[in-house]
């Protein structure tokens, strides 16, 4: 395995911004960089190296999408075939280095027992076949089942005609070989769902709630069975009370219970950008994940897509995909991690007012910079068990899954550029 130094960098830890070298050998980090026979030294003087993105929901892009298959634009129909998915999962895998991404999960819609069970079949024969090769791009960690045991009364672009009630017998009926990771569990159904998330827990999956109007009180009950965070926070939708019956709802409990993280589509239009600052603010910055929940149009010129019954039409700017006459409901998004990380680090490092806040001051760059790497890389890692592994850390030891980026600009204006993707001590991509 190559030994690669990283020279003059600025390195982005836990503990704050230094500069200074960073070996990658034996697929580790190496903190401090002592002399190594035999390494490759690449100057990135000026350059930030932060933990590799991990991105626990995403969904699909340049029209492959993980539920059904490869989109045709001209019939409005999905390849489901083999083939078609072991070619998706690749170029996934390349595609995404090249946005930062060392690691990701990827999420399944609401659909039919037929399709679920086609997509983790292939995921869970990619996997394997993948055990024993190189990385030659970002990790596939495994699945999310998000739409299956959602609210029908609150499924924003997903197809309730698909939502199965919470059972375990549900669950295993996909039969998905292991490859399920994650799973939203919406806690509406009271005892159903509490019974689902401790079956889940114990067999290792992380549980999160999310397209829900559950109580507090409902929420509380989840999380004494295992539930762990509430996926895309505000949206899909996720409801609230202004009452003090059952001590309020979802977004409520989000909010007031610390162990809870929250994950945030940092798009600008999925979640105002005051409502962030508040949320930040409100949770702090180790309960926050930044994802995507990037859909397969993404990457592609297509500016109207259809699954099952539900219609979207992708805005004139190509930055958000709108639900045909639903008003006010978004489509998934079509945003990437390293465009996530700058409208981060531009919101937090402006004077913004916010919503239930008068004024959110801005923040210190490197203050900055060190809080939104934790929402890209170290808080999911934390979640899902991988930081424990040494993933989404720039530490001795740690996995040598790292991203150099090029941030220039002034506050509230900043320009972040992937230069370099490296897994496992590998280069995976470079700008250059």
């Amino acid at each position: 395995m190559n030994t690669i130094r990283l020279k003059n960098g600025f390195l982005v830890t836990d503990k704050g911004i230094k500069r200074g070298d960073c070996l990658l050998q034996d697929g580790k980090i190496k903190l401090p960089a002592g002399k190594t026979k035999g390494e490759k030294t690449i100057d990135i003087r000026g350059k930030y190296v932060v933990p590799g993105f991990v991105d626990i929901h995403f969904h699909g892009l340049n029209l492959f999408d993980f539920t059904l298959g490869r989109f045709n634009p001209q019939t409005e129909t999905f390849d489901g075939s083999k083939s078609t998915y072991q070619q998706g999962f690749e170029m996934l895998t390349k595609t995404l280095a090249g946005f930062g991404v060392t690691g990701f999960y990827i999420a399944t819609f609401a659909a039919s027992l037929e399709s679920l069970k086609n997509c983790y079949a292939n995921l869970a024969d990619y996997l394997e076949q993948q055990k024993n090769k190189p990385l030659t791009g970002s990790r596939l960690f495994g699945g999310l089942l998000e739409g299956s045991f959602i609210s029908p009364d609150m499924a924003g672009a997903q197809d309730p005609a698909f939502v199965f009630k919470p059972s375990t017998e549900a669950f295993d009926s996909i039969s998905d070989k292991g490859s399920i990771k994650l799973t939203l569990v919406g806690p509406d159904s009271g005892e159903p769902a509490v019974k689902l998330t401790k079956y889940l827990t114990d067999k290792g999956i992380i549980v999160g709630a999310g397209h829900t109007n559950a109580t507090y009180n409902q929420i509380v009950d989840a999380v004494n069975a295992g539930l762990k965070y509430c996926i895309h926070f505000t949206n899909g939708p996720t409801g609230g009370s202004y009452k003090p019956f059952n001590r309020g709802g979802a977004i409520e409990a989000v909010l007031q219970l610390e162990q809870m993280y929250a994950e945030l589509i940092a798009d600008g239009y999925h979640v105002n950008p005051a409502y962030i600052r508040d949320i930040i603010k409100r949770k702090g910055f180790k309960k926050i994940i930044g994802i995507t929940d990037c859909m397969f149009v993404a990457g592609s010129s297509v500016k109207r897509i259809k699954i099952g019954s539900v219609s979207g039409i992708v805005s004139d700017d190509s930055r958000y995909i709108a639900v045909e006459n639903k008003k006010n409901t978004l489509f998934g998004s079509v945003l990437t991690v390293n465009r996530g990380f700058e409208n981060m680090l531009n919101w937090l490092t402006s004077d913004m007012p916010g919503i239930w806040n008068k004024r959110h001051a801005a923040l210190d760059f490197k203050k900055a910079v060190v809080a939104v790497s934790q929402f890209y890389s170290t808080n999911p890692c934390e979640l899902v068990g991988l930081k424990t592994q040494g993933f989404g850390r720039l530490a001795d030891g740690a996995k040598a899954d790292v991203c150099i980026l090029d941030i220039t600009g002034s506050p509230g204006g900043y320009k972040v550029t992937v230069e370099s993707t490296i897994v496992d001590g590998n280069i995976v991509y470079s700008k250059n």
